[in-house]
């Protein structure tokens, strides 16, 4: 179990990190590279079970896709930041759902 923990700490560390980086490089690159970014951290994230951030990585790519140049990305980050934290207790449905939650009314205010 303690082994497990380790590994995820290390998967967490790795996914923030990708995101860190996709963050600062947002304004330099092109809509396909960003999107793709974003699937990266998706991919890793739904083998390791973190379905939280497979779901906000979904809806960011959505938004991105819908309104480039629109899309609210500081709101997506800190969600995705938030998820990528989220410890095997919060882990699931209900943790996507209350992110994806407060990012529709953030969007709505």
């Amino acid at each position: 179990m303690h082994s497990e923990i380790d590994g995820m700490a290390i998967i967490r560390g790795e996914l923030c990190d990708r995101l860190d980086s996709l963050r600062n490089a947002a304004e330099k690159m092109n809509v396909r590279d960003f999107v793709q970014g974003i699937a990266a951290i998706r991919t890793v994230a739904s083998a390791y079970g973190m379905i939280p951030v497979v779901c906000v990585a979904d809806a960011f790519e959505r938004a991105i896709r819908a309104e480039p140049r629109g899309c609210p990305a500081g709101l997506y980050f800190e969600r995705l930041k938030d998820a990528i934290g989220c410890g095997a207790a919060e882990a699931g449905d209900d943790a996507a759902t209350r992110m994806l939650a407060s990012i529709q009314v953030r969007l709505s205010a």
